[in-house]
């Protein structure tokens, strides 16, 4: 005879179960919340006054929020929903159930204090024995921005709108000053077509003005770097007495691109090249130390990497430790941040390592054979750089990359799977970008911990 154990839902129970008994005492959720009783929060509740109803303690709320996004749970709505139907959410809730407004007006009104929490439970974990400096491993990642990229507009665009505008305007002011009889029969309400267009134009103004503000900046920074070559080719060709290989730079352009875009729903986002086409995005960057924490995060709206080296090495507490090697891949490859990451070598003794090129497919054991190069003549900082990258403690360093930062991106996207912002705004989307990469870190934390 078979034997079945039912589930006895209306079951009455004679003494009601303790919180403490629903989850196993090696759980996620127990971790989380040992450590935000840690974390100095003073800033916090300073902002309550303490007047009319019972607000939730902060600690609740971070904690709901740091364990939401370390297991995927991003919205506002599913965190509230969460706290009636998942053991977990109910137990760092104290069986509370904060409405989801006021959990996403906490981490709107909150989100500064996001970097400095960042910081503290690293600090924690290095006091636990867990977190470590020495080689770091950069890179970047395409976040999709709270906007959709047909919301936005090329400056092409935007030009041959605002004439079109102009002239719509111009013809319904004609319109309007004809006799009662000719617009009886055009069933137009002409002051209200006037006024949409108006406002559109407007709009279109001012948009064009933010393109060519950051056309303007874009011209700055590349006429810079313009003249750097220049000088470059000059002391090469006065050194060797011979004109330099390759095409003569090219002057930059002041003038905005006919391709230079405006999103009309988040304006600070950018239009992104990414594994899926052309998105609007943020660029998320990231710092990952040998055991696949996240060490220095933040997030900004630049197209490309080759910005963010220095900044990235930058973003990482010195509280800390010491970095030893510092490692990125040719999308952070440009004259100016080898330069920069041999002032680093020589100032700090940091190993900066920039691949000069794109590395080949199934060229492991081509790598692995390479005779390492003979000590020569230092040469230009790019000469530099490669050899090395050649020598054999610079592969060995660099051949981490790819399994360190890049399985970060990863879990981050296909695990919690973390692919938009819920927030606009280059700062609001860079605070969340460290709820993300914190609550990755509390995840990553209580790996290690029960190793």
């Amino acid at each position: 005879m078979k034997h079945f154990q039912g589930a006895m839902r209306d079951q009455g129970m004679l003494l009601p179960y303790n919180l403490e008994d629903w989850l196993p005492e090696s759980h996620l959720a127990r971790f989380v919340a040992d450590i935000v009783e840690q974390l100095e929060m003073s800033s916090v509740y300073r902002h309550y006054q303490g007047k009319g109803k019972a607000a939730y303690d902060p600690r609740l709320l971070l904690s709901l929020l740091f364990y939401g996004y370390a297991t995927g749970v991003f919205s506002s709505r599913k965190l509230e929903a969460a706290t009636y139907d998942s053991v977990a959410f109910r137990f760092l809730a104290g069986n509370l159930h904060p409405d989801h407004d006021t959990i996403a007006a906490f981490r709107k009104r909150f989100l500064p204090q996001i970097r400095g929490w960042f910081k503290d439970i690293l600090l924690l974990g290095k006091e636990m024995g867990l977190v470590r400096l020495g080689n770091i491993f950069i890179d970047g990642t395409k976040i999709q921005a709270n906007a959709s990229r047909h919301k936005a507009m090329s400056y092409e665009y935007m030009k041959r709108l605002e004439a079109e505008l102009e002239a719509e305007i111009d013809k319904l002011l004609a319109l309007a000053q004809a006799q009662d009889e000719q617009e009886k029969h055009l069933q137009l309400d002409i002051p209200q077509e006037l006024l949409r267009r108006k406002e559109r134009l407007e709009k279109i103004k001012q948009a064009k003005q933010v393109v060519e503000a950051r056309a303007a900046e874009r011209h700055e920074r590349e006429r810079q770097e313009y003249e750097q070559k220049l000088e470059r080719r000059r002391e090469q060709q006065e050194q060797t007495g011979r004109k330099p290989r390759g095409k003569a730079p090219k002057e930059p352009e002041s003038t905005p691109k006919e391709s230079d875009q405006y999103n009309f729903t988040d304006p600070e986002s950018r239009i992104m090249k990414t594994s899926r086409g052309f998105e609007q995005c943020y660029n998320g960057q990231a710092a990952v130390n040998e055991d696949m924490l996240i060490v220095g995060a933040y997030s900004n709206a630049h197209a490309n990497d080759r910005q963010e080296f220095i900044p990235a090495i930058a973003s990482v507490p010195g509280e800390l430790g010491t970095i030893t090697a510092a490692v990125a891949d040719t999308g952070y490859f440009s004259e100016k941040n080898v330069e920069a990451a041999q002032a680093l070598r020589d100032g700090d003794g940091i190993e900066a390592l920039i691949a000069t090129g794109r590395e080949r497919h199934n060229s492991f054991l081509a790598t692995a054979l390479r005779q390492e190069q003979e000590p020569g003549p230092e040469g230009t900082a790019t000469e530099s750089m490669r050899r090395r990258l050649s020598s054999k403690e610079g592969r060995r360093i660099y051949s981490k990359r790819k399994q360190t930062v890049e399985p970060v991106f990863g879990i981050i996207k296909e695990v919690l799977g973390f692919r938009r912002f819920s927030l606009r705004g280059e700062q609001q989307a860079a605070g969340e970008w460290s709820l993300v990469c914190l609550a990755y870190n509390l995840k990553r934390l209580f790996t290690l911990s029960i190793a």
